[in-house]
């Protein structure tokens, strides 16, 4: 496909001879078929509102036609982690002639990678009047290339998961060595608490092992959370340690502040890990990698900054332009495809973000992946509506729940991972909410049974690993003193909750929602 445009030059304030060179007439098909596949169409500037586009049926679903006749600007088609980015490429002073991006192709949500050539139409004076373009379906290309980035992170997930299972292996034959040596009758008792001790540690180690285990052999990908980026990349630091020679040293700065940021955790993990291993190819034995994280404004918008630096040989300046690309690498061997630098871009365009490849001024290199950040959420939650319904509670609201709130709620929650900058909690936090977090359920019903009548209620953050959360829900379910209980599935779909989970619980929530809309449905559930 060639990025000569469609049509150049139309009569001033008059678009219909381009959509005439467009759509040319009904003897004359052959013209828009020799574009080849896809759609052409024609956006008026300055909006980019759709002015034509042929209806060539098997090109694209039928609902999005119905959805192109709908909308008033282009832009509402592209998803929208991806529009501030497609916004940028069709401004007039920094115009791309081609860019793959995903569109909306009905009014459920469902999404398609597409491949947009386009130009300027000017009139006789000069002036942008138009974008003219060719939308062409991308699917059977991101098909092959997730099919392959597949393959290549299944590659690195089975030589950590190795390293894994040796070390759990010991772990195991630790736990039995220790219970062989004081099964017997008679042990002296300090040296038998001694190696229950040690036992304990040993489970817990093979516990964590176990974790990781199965987060290498997650293909698929997850679903999208809230994270602060700087605590995200310090846990991929025990996966890069089992992927880099015993001899690497890892070093981690962090900026002050947080960087919350939403995406999904098991691509990003997976993009950490593939540049690891190209460090690990790299640099050998005495590997040295380090990862920056800061915060900058890139046209007035939060972005966080990732700075990955190995002490390799760094970049030719031929591999500069060409190292993202698809299959291209510079180790010659059939067992490294060269995808990994794709992938990781790949992710970052997703997001909105880019990613920019160099060499540190002493020695090595670097990827530098800039990612959106979310905007900071405002300090007090926005008052609910007049007259807007509650969330359906568990039991018959009384007085102390229909009443007007003077004071922020106070409520317990329960979570089995580490929440505390969690941008709810944060949120919460802000406006002023009495929260008490506790990691075991027992010391969560310990409190309700003391403090019940004071509270509003429980919120329950349900990590997908959790089997604690189930069984804590089912016992709020009986509890005198709970008469509301909120859960937020993190990490899960909230159609795969239990039937009696979703009784029990008057409100149920996606941890993958802005904080701002969690934050004013719990407002008002708790009022």
């Amino acid at each position: 496909m060639n990025n000569q445009p469609i049509c150049s030059h139309v009569p001033a304030n008059d678009l219909n001879a381009a959509i005439r060179e467009l759509a040319g007439n009904v003897t004359d098909e052959a013209k828009l078929a020799s574009l080849g596949p896809g759609i052409s169409y024609l956006l008026e500037l300055p909006g980019r509102a759709p002015r034509y586009f042929s209806q060539t049926e098997s090109a694209f679903p039928p609902a999005f036609y119905k959805l192109l006749d709908a909308i008033t600007s282009w832009d509402e088609l592209v998803v929208e982690t991806q529009r501030e980015a497609y916004q940028t490429a069709v401004a007039l002073d920094r115009f791309e002639a081609e860019a793959r991006y995903r569109i909306q192709v009905n009014r459920r949500g469902e999404t398609l990678p597409v491949v947009d050539y386009r130009s300027v139409v000017r009139d006789e004076n000069g002036q942008a009047v138009a974008i003219a373009g060719r939308l062409v379906d991308d699917s059977f290309r991101t098909v092959a290339f997730d099919a392959l980035a597949r393959r290549s992170w299944k590659e690195i997930a089975t030589s950590m998961t190795r390293r894994y299972l040796h070390d759990f292996n010991n772990t195991i034959a630790g736990i039995y060595s220790l219970s062989e040596l004081y099964a017997e009758p008679g042990s002296d008792p300090q040296s038998t608490a001694e190696a229950m001790g040690h036992i304990r540690d040993c489970s817990i180690r093979a516990q964590d092992l176990t974790k990781k285990i199965r987060h290498l052999t997650t293909l698929e990908a997850g679903q999208n959370g809230y994270f602060d980026l700087g605590t995200l990349v310090e846990e991929q630091k025990e996966y890069m340690e089992a992927l880099l020679p015993k001899g690497a040293a890892i070093t981690v700065e962090l900026a002050p502040g947080q960087h919350p940021i939403q995406l999904d955790a098991n691509q990003f993990r997976q993009v950490i890990l593939h540049l690891t291993g190209n460090t690990a190819d790299a640099c050998g034995e005495d590997a040295q990698v380090k990862i920056a994280v800061s915060s900058t404004t890139l046209e007035g918008r939060a972005c966080g900054v990732i700075e990955f630096s190995d002490n390799g040989s760094g970049f030719k300046p031929e591999d500069l332009e060409r190292a993202t690309t698809a299959f291209y690498s510079t180790k010659g061997s059939e067992n490294h495809p060269g995808l990994g630098l794709s992938i990781a871009e790949k992710f970052a365009t997703e997001l909105g973000g880019s990613i920019t490849l160099g060499n540190n001024p002493d020695k090595g290199a670097q990827v530098r992946i800039v990612l959106p950040l979310l905007e900071r959420e405002a300090k007090e939650p926005a008052a609910p509506a007049a007259d807007a319904a509650p969330a359906a509670p568990k039991k018959a609201p009384d007085a102390k729940a229909t009443a007007p709130r003077s004071t922020p709620p106070k409520i317990l929650i329960y979570t089995w991972e580490d929440i505390t900058r969690h941008p709810l909690l944060i949120a919460m936090q802000n406006a002023g909410w009495d929260t008490r977090v506790h990691l075991e359920p027992g010391l969560l019903l310990l409190d309700l049974l003391q403090d019940g009548p004071q509270l509003d209620g429980v919120l329950v953050f349900k990590s997908a690993l959790d089997e604690k959360a189930d069984p804590l829900v089912s016992e709020l379910g009986h509890a005198r003193n709970c008469d509301k209980v909120a859960l937020i599935a993190l990490g899960e779909s909230v159609d795969a909750l239990s039937v009696s989970t979703k009784r029990i619980c008057g409100l149920v929530a996606a941890g993958s929602s802005k904080p701002s809309a969690l934050l004013n449905k719990l407002a008002a559930y708790f009022n």
